[in-house]
């Protein structure tokens, strides 16, 4: 039975900026910048990245997600992808499914780890939980 473990929690500021319809829908790309806080480093880093979005027709949004974790040596590169339902006060609850690249060794074992992540976006800020998947 698969347990989970839970990473870190994300607090970001958002950005947006529109790029407009195409093919698959309404596209926006919302630039991120903030901190993620968990119990496998010791206090905050610096998170920042971009998630590329695209509004499909039911209004929900199909998620693409770069981002980092850390600054220099201690960075963790990671990239999601999800859904994310549109509520009616404009807000959205991000669903994700993340991998992980670094070169740190203190954290190269994420390099062979998969995460999903819930989250809740309002108003410019994000609050994101992500949570290690393991068999």
């Amino acid at each position: 039975m698969p347990t989970i473990d839970k990473l870190c929690t994300v607090q970001a500021d958002l950005g947006m900026e529109m790029l407009g319809a195409g093919p698959g829908g309404m596209r926006i790309d919302f630039p991120f910048e903030g901190t993620a806080t968990g119990p496998h480093w010791q206090g905050e880093r610096r998170v920042r990245g971009v998630d590329y979005v695209t509004v499909r027709s039911d209004g929900n949004m199909s998620l693409d997600i770069r981002g980092v974790i850390g600054e220099d040596k201690e960075s963790v590169s990671y990239r999601g992808m999800g859904v994310s339902i549109a509520n009616p006060d404009r807000s959205a609850d991000p669903k994700e499914l993340i991998t992980f690249a670094t070169a740190n060794e203190d954290l190269a074992w994420l390099n062979d780890e998969v995460a999903v992540a819930f989250g809740h976006g309002e108003a410019g800020k994000l609050t994101l939980d992500i949570f290690l998947v393991r068999p």
